[in-house]
């Protein structure tokens, strides 16, 4: 998806320019880049845990919840980079857009992911 809005927003052009000459489209692909490199770094983390041994049933609901989200948000950002083409079936984009929102419902919704997070955190006081 970003890799998509990036060459969307280096190609459109708007008052003469590139969008990506505009710092509000900087920020959206600068905000969609950090969230990407989080959750990579959550799961790399979380399966590193897990190879050395650790119980990581926690982490592994704070990565799906995460990253979960964090799809979520690249999509919208994609979609408000693209403007009105983001909802037209002529790009990708559209079409991760109405897919990204399954993520929330698959193998435990969002919801169910902090209900786990919260107990384990309660429980075994781990921050």
């Amino acid at each position: 998806m970003l890799a998509d809005a990036l060459a969307f927003a280096k190609d459109r052009k708007q008052f003469g320019h590139p969008l990506v000459d505009f710092q509000l489209i900087q920020g959206m692909l600068a905000d969609s880049k950090t969230d990407i490199y989080a959750a990579e770094c959550m799961l790399l983390d979380a399966a590193r845990r897990r190879d050395s041994g650790e119980s990581v049933s926690a982490l592994a609901s704070c990565v799906k919840y995460f990253a979960t989200e964090m799809c979520c948000r690249v999509a919208d950002r994609a979609v408000q980079i693209h403007g009105g083409s983001g909802y037209i079936s002529e790009y990708a984009i559209e079409r991760f857009y109405r897919d990204v929102r399954l993520f929330r419902l698959y193998e435990g919704t969002s919801q169910i992911q902090q209900i786990i997070i919260a107990k384990d955190l309660i429980k075994e006081g781990n921050i």
